[in-house]
């Protein structure tokens, strides 16, 4: 009987430890955003979603295009859990019934074209490779943010807006305006939520593997090519990179 409930004891314990090992997962992909033009690995259950940071392409400066969206009872919801499980105060008020809504920007990058081109040169063998084994793996392409007020003209107007790498491979959002620009790490920006591309995989005319096209969340593959590598042709096994 001591035996027995011992290992009741034990089976309890091993539990609440899975659970609270659960909860700390679940708060931290709560947390934390991915940047701008990484890929990701996304992975979820019918609890929370969640996205791993796993790489960053091999790239010196992408356009950004940056929209200004009023807030909606879903987007207010994401921002307003953020903040508070961020523990950050929350500057932002919100009624869906007065005709005035609070402002977001949303982030995008722009030319995908160009984007799938570079993801197709040689300096990308290596993550083309790896990204084609698992068809979670995603492009940030957009972000939703926050920023003060007096500092949406700067965005709304900008000359340019950019991803660059600064010295030590940060990537930083630089608004242009003529000779001023303006640096942010994305750390120093209130992310609430972001939007990311699936690879569509095809095959080059000597057979190799590459990324036919980037497409959003709500879209399908363009015929011929496939979310998953595997199905290029039937999945052959003297297709690489």
């Amino acid at each position: 009987m001591r035996i027995l409930l011992l290992i009741l004891c034990c089976s309890g314990m091993l539990g609440i430890c899975s659970c609270s090992s659960y909860k700390a997962k679940k708060q931290e992909a709560l947390l934390n955003f991915p940047e701008l033009g990484t890929v990701i690995k996304t992975s979820g259950d019918m609890w929370y979603s969640a996205s791993e940071q796993v790489g960053v392409p091999n790239w010196s400066v992408l356009k950004v295009d940056v929209k200004q969206l009023p807030f909606n009872r879903t987007s207010y919801l994401a921002y307003a859990k953020y903040m508070q499980q961020a523990g950050k105060i929350n500057s932002i008020s919100y009624n869906d019934s007065l005709p005035y809504k609070p402002k977001y920007l949303r982030l995008q990058l722009l030319d995908r074209l160009g984007i799938t081109q570079l993801l197709n040169n040689d300096a990308h063998d290596d993550l083309r490779s790896y990204v084609s084994n698992d068809d979670t793996y995603k492009l940030v392409t957009g972000l939703n943010i926050t920023i003060p007020e007096t500092e949406m003209p700067s965005f709304l107007q900008a000359e340019a807006i950019q991803l660059q790498k600064d010295n030590y491979g940060n990537i930083q959002l630089v608004i242009i305006n003529g000779e001023f620009e303006r640096r942010y790490f994305f750390s120093e920006l209130h992310v609430f939520g972001y939007q990311y591309a699936h690879f569509c995989w095809g095959e080059d005319q000597y057979h190799n593997m590459i990324i036919e096209n980037l497409i959003s969340e709500d879209q399908k593959c363009p015929k011929g090519t496939h979310l998953k590598a595997s199905k290029v042709n039937g999945g052959r096994s003297y297709l690489k990179f």
